[in-house]
């Protein structure tokens, strides 16, 4: 069956000609669903059990199987009379595991670290339901024969890989699944980590310090819970709830101190872990958003996100702060040498202004995983988000990368015509000098004229990039040909 999350046992009356109820019938089975017929009153009307299955979160998914259905329905020329619905709860039972192995010889103190070597194993895998014969039936299992196979080792033992379940599981209330019990309890030791962060990054009051241990002590609570609902811990020996809370608590304020004292230490270091949370969300949203589509569909909903970081990363483009800073004394990119580090720290920040679409793709993400899709008009959902999303993007590209940059530009330009140097933007610090020909002097562009102040750029080649301090134009000059001396002097 199709791998859905979720799946529902329907009981349908389905009424209709049998070329309609067959029509019916292909759609369901085409969308992954298993239609099975319990009876047929008369040439017109049967009776259906329909095992459906619906991708996303629980939330919301009985909903979305019968907006599901009814759209299915809507396309065939047959009636449905939906009568009963109910989940179909498959719980994952715990399996002991086992690694088949020839015997180990030598002293006792070493065949345990030769064991777990593997060096010694056969290659077979056992996987037991737990109960108390478990070790008898793994070593039964180690040395059975398969049909039309070569006989196996008949000295093969099996060595358990973690705890044997040695008892069969509990039969109080239902486990959680791992898909369930790892994202809550990987996101209740990141809360641990962002309390002690905060706590020790952030000179707080003494009611953040008990909010902050009231938090620890919930997020220690929720992950001992967890654990106790795991399917291993509960097929494994019985251990109380209460010491397993105990046990999550103390881990969860380990942790926390452990952070805080990190954050004392470095200050930026909450930031830092701000934004990784923040890349780590906007990455589960694009896994939910792109999960079980085809490549086609991928890209289809990448590259328009994908397109502004492009040109932003591309510096052929132009659209960095360093293009819109050195527009402003009417040069290009290529005539400015910019250090590595700061050429990165520039891109990264614009980076991170333009990638308002792909966050928005990521929400999209999460509004999939909700079913928003199926309760609110489809892709008219994921066609609004995107269209606010490039329309913050380019009001956020206009606020913080090509405004400041033009600020910066007229106040370097600023201090230059008041005799001051220039402060530096992003790695890009130019020098107020004077110019004094050395012999037969060449240049390009506008003829530099040796009483005037200028601003010269740094520049990796032979030829420098100058802006005339009062006309405003733009000369290149080479180096040798030319003595450039630093100057705050109104006249040179």
């Amino acid at each position: 069956m199709t791998a859905y999350d979720h799946w529902f046992r329907l009981d349908v009356e389905v009424t209709g000609t049998a070329k309609g109820r067959a029509r019916l019938a292909s759609g369901l089975e085409a969308h992954g669903w298993v239609v099975t017929v319990l009876d047929e009153d008369g040439p017109r009307r049967a009776r259906w059990l329909v095992e459906a299955g619906v991708t996303g979160s629980r939330a919301g998914a009985a909903s979305a199987v019968r907006l599901v259905l009814n759209k299915l329905v809507g396309q065939s020329p047959a009636e449905v009379d939906l009568r009963l619905q109910e989940p179909i709860d498959r719980q994952e039972q715990p399996r002991g595991r086992y690694f088949v192995q020839r015997p180990v010889r030598g002293p006792s103190r070493f065949r345990a670290l030769a064991a777990r070597s593997r060096l010694f194993d056969t290659g077979r895998e056992l996987f037991l339901p737990p109960g108390p014969d478990i070790r008898s039936r793994a070593g039964a299992e180690a040395v059975r024969a398969l049909p039309g196979v070569a006989l196996p080792p008949a000295d093969g033992v099996p060595r358990p890989v973690g705890a044997e379940l040695d008892r069969p599981g509990r039969t109080g209330a239902p486990g959680l699944p791992s898909r369930v019990a790892v994202p809550v309890g990987s996101g209740g030791l990141i809360a641990a980590l962002l309390i002690g962060l905060l706590i020790g990054g952030r000179p707080l009051g003494p009611a953040a310090w008990v909010l902050g241990a009231a938090g620890v002590a919930l997020t220690g609570t929720l992950i001992g819970t967890v654990v106790v609902h795991s399917p291993h811990w509960a097929a494994g020996p019985r251990h109380s709830a209460v010491a397993a809370c105990l046990l999550g608590i103390g881990v969860a304020a380990g942790l926390a101190a452990a952070a805080a004292v990190v954050g004392a230490a470095s200050p930026k270091a909450l930031p830092s872990v701000l934004v990784t949370a923040g890349v780590l969300v906007c990455g589960n949203g694009l896994r939910l958003l792109l999960r079980g589509l085809s490549w086609q569909a991928t890209a289809a909903w990448l590259v328009p996100a994908l397109l502004p970081i492009l040109l932003v990363g591309l510096p052929g483009f132009g659209f960095s702060l360093h293009a819109f800073y050195l527009d402003g004394f009417g040069l290009n990119r290529e005539d400015a040498q910019v250090p590595g580090m700061w050429q990165v720290i520039a891109d990264a920040k614009a980076l991170v202004v333009v990638a308002g679409p792909l966050v928005a793709v990521s929400l999209l993400g999460y509004a999939r995983h909700l079913h928003a899709f199926d309760t609110f008009g489809g892709l008219s959902v994921a066609a609004a988000l995107l269209f606010v999303a490039f329309a913050g993007a380019l009001a956020l590209y206009q606020s913080q990368i090509i405004v400041p940059a033009s600020h910066a530009a007229a106040t370097a330009r600023q201090q230059a015509r008041e005799g001051r140097q220039p402060t530096a933007y992003f790695g890009i610090a130019a020098r107020r000098v004077c110019l004094r020909p050395v012999g037969e002097a060449g240049w390009d562009g506008a003829a530099p004229v040796a009483e005037h102040p200028y601003l010269v750029f740094p520049a990796a080649g032979d030829w420098a990039a100058l802006w005339d301090v009062r006309t405003g134009e733009t000369v290149n000059v080479k180096r040798e040909q030319y003595r450039i001396s630093d100057s705050t002097a109104p006249t040179c």
